[in-house]
């Protein structure tokens, strides 16, 4: 698959996000709050909804289907709008005053999944139709909310700006299944492969998770570059997007990432997203530049030969010594969630 060229967009976006089952169309929510739907075969936007002056629209999700679009606002809003009947808004669910910071749609429940900058995720019921008021609300994160995974949708992890790595079972109403001590350093992004739990750190290093062995200490995959802003699983690939706008491509086996090399770069404005279509061929990245750029990610053979063209080199990854964690008591958790 030939990626499409950069895309410019005029207001400065801060959230992307593919639409279900595109390769063409979506969405950015940008900082004065308005979310744009874009293709990458026209030039304009194929339309706009506005929320007013509420803040930026930093978390943008679609439904099952691409039938319903949702936005996360400054002001702990979420809003819907009805994709099929021309932009109308289906439904707004007023927030608990701490900016909307992350958000991943659950297909399987009809769940949406909001993290806010409070620390707090609630789930929402996702249907256009559906109940504006929040199902359940946990806090696992004194900090706000960076990044929110699932396994299997029925295990929620997310990372927080306090060091912490939490798990959360939809299962028994949001009960918390454990969390990591709090490492010294933010997480700022996680991700979900068959194999493996992967953040994101603030000084770059990434902290690799077995699925089968979560309770254990992580791997380090020691990292040259600034912080991992951004993370994405797709085929047998780990994507990263660091604060030196950079986007890396790593090859995933069990038990080791190995560094392919920088497939893109944003002239050194923070990579602020990455988003995958949903059959993984393309990945969308996102940064301050107002530049959405794309890349082929159908198989590692077609990301090597995207990193050579980019920088002529590819290297394995190493590991690195372990981030130091703040002294904290904590018991075993984390039990059951492999494969």
């Amino acid at each position: 698959m030939t990626a499409p060229p950069p895309k410019t967009i005029t207001t400065q976006p801060v959230a992307i996000a593919w639409a279900t089952e595109s390769t063409r169309n979506f969405a950015v929510g940008c900082v004065d709050g308005r979310v744009e739907i874009h293709s990458t075969k026209s030039v304009a936007p194929l339309a706009r909804v506005w929320h007013g002056t509420r803040g930026a629209a930093a978390a943008v999700a679609w439904s099952d289907h691409g039938h319903g679009l949702y936005a996360g606002y400054g002001d702990g809003a979420v809003c819907c709008w009805d994709a099929r009947g021309g932009g109308a808004k289906a439904w707004k669910a007023k927030g608990q005053g701490d900016a909307v910071t992350a958000m991943l749609p659950l297909f399987s429940q009809n769940l949406l999944t909001v993290g806010d900058d409070g620390g707090r995720i609630t789930l929402r019921d996702a249907r256009i139709s559906g109940d504006r008021n929040p199902s359940t609300t946990a806090r696992p994160h004194s900090d706000y909310v960076s990044g929110l995974c699932t396994i299997r949708d029925d295990i929620i992890v997310s990372t927080g700006a306090d060091g912490v790595l939490a798990a959360l079972d939809l299962r028994k109403n949001m009960k918390s299944v454990g969390e990591t001590d709090p490492f010294e350093d933010e997480l700022l992004s996680c991700c979900v492969t068959p194999f493996s739990v992967i953040a994101g750190t603030a000084t770059g290093p990434l902290l690799v998770w077995s699925r089968r062995d979560l309770d254990a200490e992580p791997a380090v995959v020691a990292s040259d570059h600034d912080s991992v802003e951004a993370l994405v699983a797709v085929q047998d690939l780990v994507l990263t997007g660091t604060g030196d706008g950079i986007v890396r491509a790593y090859e995933h086996t069990p038990g080791k990432l190995t560094d392919i090399g920088a497939i893109g770069a944003h002239d050194d404005f923070p990579v602020e997203a990455l988003t995958a279509t949903s059959d993984g061929a393309l990945v969308a990245s996102l940064s301050h530049d107002c530049v959405v750029r794309f890349f082929d990610a159908t198989n590692a053979c077609a990301v090597r030969a995207l990193a050579a063209a980019a920088d002529g080199s590819a290297s394995d990854s190493s590991d690195d010594e372990q981030p130091r964690k703040k002294k904290k008591q904590s018991e075993s958790f984390f039990d059951g969630l492999g494969s």
